[in-house]
C-alpha cells in the first residue's frame, strides 16, 4: 500500500506544483439504481470482470440521495463537507465495457434546476471485484460541466468559471457496493471527484488513484 500511494503522489506532483493548491469537488451519491445491458442494449445478466455492454443508471424517489458533498482543498488534505441542504432529483448515466474495460458514457447529477455533468474518458478503468463482495467501477471524467456558479446552497464558482477556460472539467468517479441480481439490477452507491484546473494526461491517473485510495478509509469509516 505505501508503495501505491508514494507512486500516486509522485505521478501528481511531476504534473506541476500548481497542482497541490487545486480543490477538488465530491459528490457522494448513495441509491443509485444500476441495470446491466448487454451489447445490443437489452436488459440482461451482468457478464462480471468480462462484461461487454453497459451499465445504465438511474434514480428512484426515497432511495437515491446525495449523502454528502465536500471540498477538498489540497491533495491529500481532509474533505470539508459543505453541508448540503438540497435533494437529489435526477441522476442519470451510462458506462459503456467491452470486456469489462470502460470505453465511454456520461452522467448528469440534478437537484432541482442545479445539475453536474460529464463525460467519461474511454480506454481507462474497468470493473473489478469489490472487497466487501460484488463489484466495483472506477474511471475518469471529462467536458465536466456545472449549471451556473451554485449548486443549491453549495459555492462552485471555482470550477464554474474554469469551465468555460478549460473547455469543460476533469476528474474521477467510483461505483462501489454494487451486487447485482440474476436479472443485473441492483443499487450501488457512487462517489465523484471534480478536478478546478485541467491536468495533463499523465496526473489523471494519479488523482483517481489518491481519490481511491482516500475513499478506502472513508468507506471503512461510514459502513
Amino acid at each position: 500500500m505505501r508503495k501505491a500511494v508514494g507512486a500516486a503522489v509522485a505521478t501528481v506532483l511531476a504534473a506541476g506544483a500548481a497542482v497541490s493548491g487545486a480543490p477538488i469537488f465530491h459528490f457522494d451519491v448513495n441509491g443509485l439504481t444500476v441495470q446491466a445491458r448487454d451489447a445490443s442494449g437489452a436488459s440482461g445478466t451482468f457478464g462480471g470482470l468480462s462484461h461487454t455492454g453497459s451499465l445504465s443508471f438511474g434514480f428512484q424517489g426515497g432511495v437515491s440521495q446525495i449523502a454528502a458533498i465536500g471540498i477538498q482543498e489540497t491533495i491529500g488534505g481532509a474533505s470539508q463537507n459543505q453541508n448540503f441542504t438540497g435533494v437529489l432529483t435526477s441522476f442519470t448515466g451510462t458506462v459503456n465495457m467491452v470486456n469489462g474495460r470502460i470505453t465511454g458514457g456520461t452522467f448528469r447529477i440534478t437537484a432541482g434546476e442545479d445539475f453536474y455533468q460529464a463525460d467519461i474518458v474511454p480506454q481507462v478503468g474497468a470493473v473489478s471485484n469489490y472487497v466487501g463482495g460484488g463489484y466495483k467501477l472506477d474511471g475518469l471524467t471529462f467536458n465536466g460541466q456545472f449549471g451556473d456558479s451554485q449548486f443549491v446552497n453549495v459555492d462552485v464558482s471555482p470550477w464554474f468559471n474554469m469551465q468555460h477556460l478549460a473547455g469543460g472539467l476533469f476528474g474521477s468517479f467510483l461505483q462501489f457496493n454494487w451486487a447485482p441480481n440474476a436479472s443485473g439490477f441492483s443499487y450501488a452507491d457512487m462517489d465523484v471527484f471534480v478536478d478546478v484546473i485541467p491536468l495533463p494526461p499523465a496526473a489523471w491517473t494519479g488523482m483517481a488513484t489518491l481519490a481511491g485510495i482516500g475513499l478506502i478509509g472513508y468507506i471503512r469509516r461510514r459502513r
